[in-house]
């Protein structure tokens, strides 16, 4: 089977909503300044968590919906008002002999990573190391041209935005999975090998999109691998590395890891499909391209990076991001192309007027949101060790999760 981490969109129709108004894609997330006033040793994830309250009614329609949607683990968490306002974990990491899942358990996130991927880009643009508007290959050692428009520059931009002329070529690929071990290759190792011309796996038709450059939008996985790799050599460290350090670390991401070694495996949700009236356990795969969906995470810490998103980008007295790189990399980069398209983030119907910025992701026995209003006063985190086979019962848990939001106390009750 080819391997597919893509971006699923739970709401096809955009606007269904909106009663004929006009729909605004400009997020501008301001959920408070994260203030630095918290306890000595305490990290941004702990100083923005708070005592969360029993909701037995939604308790109640997220296992409803779980046993609809064959989940047999979830977690979900409710960011408000920049605080991490609610989590609840339900179901088993595996359905057999799995430990109950907590809010802490790491699941594989797919897709949901290239928001991670996409905040170090733009870091490394903030401080300069990197310039959005030049090529991807800006730091690397061979030069990476569109093989039907050589004479324009593949920008990291464009790439950021799906729109590079980057294809997934899906054989390739499934080169580079691993089951049950860390990849086998270094990632830079596969960025050569794909994107080089003198690449083991380089194909002129098959790793990239007809016609060249910002002619058209089409989902990259390959392009977010390229761009990890842009960050590594950019920095002289690691992809894996250097987000530990600048964000899970910075933050109190204390459950969070692109590899298996930094993983006790008895504590992680594996993936799991529903199929022919039972379930079936996926095991634990791992990709050498792992920037565009090999995170593995608790929904605490992903909970913890969307609130500092909401807040615009900072969060007691860590800043991921400036507040209008965060704003410019949530403004739609391309309109022509794709009115939704931002960089790294997308907008989303959420059955609301305007509609939500985050991402989706999905792979076999893995389902997950992350997704936030465009003020910030409201995020919702969600993630399964089941697929997106009943997108409904999803649908219907994260409709319940905005309407327990509606009635919790605000941050300043």
């Amino acid at each position: 089977m080819s391997r597919r981490l893509i971006a699923v969109f739970p709401v096809a129709l955009f606007g269904c909503a909106t009663g004929g108004k006009a729909v605004t894609r400009s997020a501008n997330p301001s959920a408070g300044e994260g203030s630095v006033d918290f306890a000595p040793g305490q990290s941004a994830c702990d100083a923005a968590t708070v005592s969360w309250p029993s909701l037995p009614a939604l308790d109640d329609t997220i296992t409803t919906q779980m046993a609809a949607g064959n989940l047999p683990g979830l977690a979900a968490c409710i960011v408000q008002d920049g605080t991490i306002a609610w989590c609840g974990a339900y179901g088993t990491t595996s359905v057999d002999g799995g430990a109950p899942v907590t809010t802490d358990t790491p699941f594989l996130w797919a897709s949901v990573s290239k928001l991670v991927t996409a905040t170090a880009v733009g870091m490394l643009a903030e401080s300069g190391a990197l310039a959005l508007e030049e090529g991807v290959d800006q730091h690397l050692a061979y030069s990476i041209q569109h093989p039907d428009a050589p004479s324009e520059v593949l920008s990291t931009k464009s790439v950021l935005a799906h729109v590079g002329g980057i294809a997934d070529n899906d054989p390739v690929m499934d080169t580079y999975v691993a089951r049950g071990v860390d990849p086998l290759w270094e990632l830079s190792e596969v960025a050569e090998r794909y994107f080089s011309v003198d690449g083991a796996d380089y194909s002129a038709r098959g790793n990239f999109v007809a016609a060249g450059p910002r002619r058209r939008n089409v989902y990259s996985n390959m392009g977010y691998a390229l761009l990890g790799h842009q960050v590594e050599a950019a920095t002289g460290t690691l992809f894996s590395e250097w987000t530990a350090t600048h964000i899970f670390d910075a933050l109190g991401m204390e459950n969070t890891g692109w590899h298996l070694a930094e993983f006790d495996r008895d504590t992680l949700a594996e993936p799991t499909v529903w199929r022919s009236g039972g379930y079936r356990g996926q095991g634990h795969v791992t990709y050498a391209d792992y920037p565009n969906g090999g995170l593995r995470s608790s929904v605490h810490d992903m909970g913890c990076f969307l609130a500092a998103a909401t807040r615009g980008g900072s969060m007691y007295g860590v800043e991921l991001l400036p507040k209008h790189r965060l704003v410019e990399m949530m403004r739609p980069a391309y309109p022509s192309l794709d009115r939704n398209q931002a960089l790294g983030w997308y907008y989303e119907d959420l059955g609301e007027r305007d509609p939500w910025v985050g991402h989706s992701g999905g792979e076999a026995g893995v389902a997950a949101d992350l997704f936030l209003r465009q003020d910030g006063s409201l995020g919702i985190v969600l993630v399964a060790n089941g697929d997106w086979g009943n997108e409904r019962a999803i649908l219907s848990i994260e409709d319940a999760l905005i309407a327990a939001a509606e009635g919790l106390p605000s941050a300043g009750d």
